[in-house]
């Protein structure tokens, strides 16, 4: 069965993924992340053979997931979660207390936001080493790192430690790594930043770990105005302006489009565009000087980036998101639509529109309600249990390994087993 999933993977990911300049990219390298840092993260289980393992241990029990980090559980961590709206403020206080600590690592869901990071935490005299499943920047002296969450070493002592956009513990395909993070980083203090709808599920998956945990709430910082009339035409575009959009091939297509009625220059921002490139880009945007006034981007720029955005269009909301085009979620909208009106800008109001009138009532009616609490996290097997499986069972490759998991898994209530699909796709690439 699997087999036959990875070769619908193989031909639907090839037709789409080259496609794809959002978040959907970050999942491929993040996958591929997942099986290199695999290698990094399991000294412990080059030990274990076939004939020291059980015969009757359950290798499928999965209901006890906290017990897989010893190193964290010796301590007992103070946890934080900063939640509220964008452009509240939550990370930067989180960012505040990580440059403080002598010691200290960033998890965050995209490599530009690690790299936005590392670059903070040196610009502030704080050395601050980068790694991504793309690239590792090693500072001398440093103390302190920025990763992906993929990357994130759960056998480090750490003073301080930060995972940005929490709430993805309930993504279907990358929310283990966050899942993982959660109850693995073995930090004095753990810092979570996200929406308020992850609040009971963190709250409940804590609960046997014996972390205090304490709930900061932020407000939105400067108003979000919706708008009744939609953009309709692009000759009515205006400085500060940023059009949304879910393809490269849209993204490019919109900036000519844009250009050609002769009033403004566009700046491009997406997942997959090189750190140096997105922050050169940015960096011309949010210049009042430059002629770049007006920016075309992907819902990448809904992960916390930094751009001085007076209002966001919506070119459509629905999105290919690596398996079907679906309408955007509640949550997706209100994290995109909410980076107009970044504080400290120039735009005293962030306001959001979108392109056709037809999308307006679910614009509406999805910042007007609050995101659906999460009801289950994202789990997969430590890489320790599946190098014990495989030494067990040596006649089992890896597709009957996560065949076997995702079939039996035993999981408690507050979890659902990761969609290994892609995670199977990728590695037949690395093969």
């Amino acid at each position: 069965m699997v087999r036959l999933v990875c070769r619908r993977a193989v031909s639907r990911v090839r037709h789409h993924l080259r496609r794809l300049p959002s978040a959907v990219s970050e999942y491929r390298c993040a996958s591929i992340s997942l099986f290199v840092c695999a290698e990094n993260h399991r000294p412990s289980s080059r030990n274990f053979c076939s004939s020291t393992v059980s015969s009757s241990f359950d290798f499928t029990d999965l209901t006890r997931p906290h017990t897989w980090y010893p190193i964290a559980r010796k301590k007992k961590r103070n946890v934080f979660l900063h939640v509220g709206p964008t452009n509240s403020g939550k990370t930067y206080h989180a960012l505040k207390r990580l440059e403080c600590s002598s010691t200290g690592v960033y998890c965050g869901p995209l490599r530009l936001l690690a790299w936005e990071v590392a670059k903070r935490m040196n610009k502030a005299n704080v050395p601050c080493d980068l790694v991504t499943g793309q690239e590792r920047d090693v500072v001398e002296g440093s103390k302190h790192v920025a990763v992906t969450v993929e990357m994130a070493d759960v056998t480090t002592d750490y003073k301080c430690a930060v995972i940005d956009e929490i709430q993805m513990l309930g993504c279907r395909t990358r929310g283990f790594s966050f899942t993982r993070a959660l109850l693995g980083l073995a930090a004095d203090e753990l810092h979570l930043c996200g929406d308020p709808a992850a609040v009971p599920l963190i709250q409940e998956i804590l609960k046997v770990t014996g972390d205090n945990v304490k709930i900061e709430y932020y407000d939105r910082l400067l108003p979000l105005v919706p708008l009744n009339v939609p953009l309709g035409s692009f000759s009515k575009i205006k400085k500060g302006d940023c059009v949304v959009t879910f393809s490269r091939r849209e993204i490019y297509g919109f900036k000519r489009k844009i250009e050609s009625e002769g009033k403004h220059l566009c700046s491009v921002v997406y997942g997959s565009l090189p750190p140096e490139t997105r922050t050169r880009q940015a960096t011309m945007f949010n210049d009042s000087a430059s002629e770049l006034n007006v920016l075309v981007a992907s819902d990448a720029i809904g992960m916390g980036l930094n751009l001085n955005i007076s209002r966001i269009i919506f070119s459509s909301l629905k999105k290919f998101d690596g398996v079907e085009t679906r309408d955007l979620t509640v949550p997706e909208i209100k994290q995109i639509a909410g980076r107009a009106g970044r504080y400290g800008s120039k735009y005293p109001v962030g306001e959001v529109t979108c392109l056709e009138a037809e999308d307006l009532q679910l614009l509406h009616s999805s910042l007007d309600c609050p995101s659906p609490e999460l009801e289950c996290a994202g789990l997969f097997p430590s890489y320790d249990l599946l190098l014990m499986y495989s030494r067990a069972n040596p006649e089992s490759g890896l597709y009957q390994i996560l065949e076997h998991f995702s079939t039996n898994a035993k999981l408690s209530s507050s979890y659902f087993i990761a969609d290994c699909e892609e995670l199977l796709y990728n590695r037949s690439r690395l093969i």
